[in-house]
């Protein structure tokens, strides 16, 4: 009985680690590079910079949802970043940010609007989604669900892991968009935090919205700004719920 005591040991490590244990995960790798070949090259290039089954299955089942807009949505490389920051169209959101900080900060005196303009990378969106954790449960959840109907299904059917992720859906959305897709990668997106001085009265953060953008309001006064200073930016972004993100429409 040794080596039955051996497996539940295994198993019972791989539960206590939080890795998904998979019969078919060679079956599940290869369907994923296959699928991966067959996108655009700059997709199949990102997939093979996600770390995990899991991540890289998540962030597949966006670029096949995405298929369509992959073209207009594909994030920036540094060159496009670097003329862009020397562009009228860049001097242009800058003056839209700058209506919107006056109008915040005449509502709410002793108060500062902070506006990031950073031009989010594809390596730092990769970066994020290797490492974000809430990312990680997700995927965990995707790997599992993916090895499951693999197990059962022919392997003659070329297409199921295609079918399976524009089928599947995650009990909640993933907080970050999949590598290359996030509008703060075409400067599409604005995060906006509210100041005191030197301190960070409402930041860019999950744990600040119920407590801080809901409860101090502050979600809804910068939400009154935005809306009563430009007629270019759209938001706050509702799923994931960010009430500091809001999506400029030049």
């Amino acid at each position: 009985m040794r080596w039955l005591a051996g497996i539940l040991l295994v198993i019972a490590a791989s539960a206590a680690s939080g890795e998904t244990a998979c019969v078919s995960q060679s079956r599940v790798d290869a369907q994923i590079d296959r699928l991966a070949q067959s996108q655009d090259p700059n997709i199949l290039q990102t997939v093979d910079r996600i770390e995990g089954t899991g991540r890289r299955l998540l962030a597949l089942r966006s670029y096949l949802r995405a298929a369509n807009s992959i073209a207009t949505r594909w994030s920036w490389t540094q060159a496009q970043i670097d003329n862009y920051r020397e562009s009228t169209e860049y001097r242009a959101l800058l003056a839209e940010i700058e209506q919107i900080r006056a109008r915040f900060e005449k509502d709410n005196p002793g108060y500062q609007l902070y506006a990031n303009t950073d031009v989010r990378s594809l390596d730092v969106q990769i970066e994020r989604w290797n490492s974000n954790e809430s990312v990680g449960v997700i995927a965990a959840d995707l790997e599992r669900a993916a090895c499951s109907r693999l197990a059962k299904a022919s392997p003659a059917n070329r297409n199921l892991l295609r079918d399976f992720l524009h089928d599947w859906v995650p009990e909640r959305p993933p907080p970050l968009a999949a590598p290359g897709l996030s509008l703060h990668g075409r400067a599409r997106a604005i995060d906006f935090q509210v100041h005191q001085g030197n301190r960070v009265v409402a930041g860019a953060d999950t744990g600040d919205i119920g407590p801080i953008w809901v409860g101090q309001g502050w979600g809804r006064k910068l939400e009154r700004a935005v809306r009563g200073a430009s007629t270019k930016f759209v938001g706050p972004l509702k799923m994931p719920n960010e009430p500091w993100h809001f999506e400029y429409q030049p």
